[in-house]
């Protein structure tokens, strides 16, 4: 009985996020796939892939201003290459 408690509250959380959350499509720049996500019209979520590597960036901001910032320091760099 515990386990499906747990098994639901998991559900449930997960509902919740999904309900809070706004996603719009990515968006591909100088080879990299660029994915925005917000959570509760405040949290901004960023994952980026580069296009020939798979490296992969996931930031998590506060505010507009530190993930656009994150977002030019990518788009600079070089896709084809690994970084640091």
């Amino acid at each position: 009985m515990q386990e499906k408690s747990y098994k639901n509250s998991k559900v449930s959380l997960l509902d919740q996020i999904k309900s809070n959350l706004t996603t719009f499509r990515p968006v591909v720049r100088n080879g990299w796939i660029i994915k925005f996500s917000i959570y509760n019209e405040q949290y901004i979520l960023l994952t980026v892939v580069s296009r020939y590597t798979a490296q992969t960036f996931i930031r998590y901001f506060v505010d507009e201003r530190g993930a656009v910032n994150f977002i030019n320091m990518i788009i600079d760099k070089n896709s084809q290459e690994t970084q640091e």
